[in-house]
């Protein structure tokens, strides 16, 4: 039975845990794919084009499968009562939760191409944990501020590449530089 916040508390325990480990699966699966993927079409590029995308993902090939070990040792040594809990908040998710899931990538990517890194990195860590239901603002802003930061020493000054400052800060600093 479907309640209005959208958990469905008839299910029974064996039947959410089976979804749990099929879940898991899948994700681990799909992003298996993703980092065979960007391996794939890396290796016709030259060897300095294709070296960052072979050690992304040969590190995210190696994780997911220390991932897909760790979640199947669990699976084995863990009660089906400790895997999907009532206090999960996966549990009790709800519309806004998922909607938040589903519509940060493409929202994140507007608002990049628009506003620029700063303001669509710092947007992304302070509203996306809030709308997913977490509560610790005050971590949520020490990790976003320190995040930003180290990304923003990191790409322009130790790797030469600039972030995006999207339309409106192209369009910003076009106007205030100086003709």
């Amino acid at each position: 039975m479907w309640h209005e916040h959208g958990a469905n508390r008839s299910m029974s325990i064996d039947a959410r845990v089976r979804n749990y480990w099929r879940e898991e699966a899948a994700l681990i699966v799909v992003v298996l794919i993703i980092f065979v993927g960007i391996i794939a079409f890396s290796l016709p590029l030259p060897f300095d084009a294709k070296l960052f995308p072979l050690v992304i993902g040969a590190a995210g090939i190696l994780l997911c499968i220390a991932i897909g070990i760790q979640e199947f040792r669990r699976r084995a040594s863990t009660a089906p009562a400790d895997v999907v809990s009532n206090t999960d908040p996966a549990v009790a998710a709800d519309w806004p939760r998922f909607a938040t899931a589903l519509l940060s990538a493409p929202v994140f990517g507007l608002v990049l191409w628009l506003f620029g890194f700063f303001v669509a990195s710092l947007a992304a860590m302070f509203l996306m944990p809030i709308l997913m239901g977490y509560s610790n603002r005050r971590m949520m802003l020490i990790v976003g501020l320190a995040t930003v930061a180290v990304l923003a020493v990191f790409f322009p000054y130790l790797v030469g590449v600039n972030l995006p400052h999207g339309v409106v800060g192209d369009w910003l600093v076009d106007r205030l530089r100086p003709h």
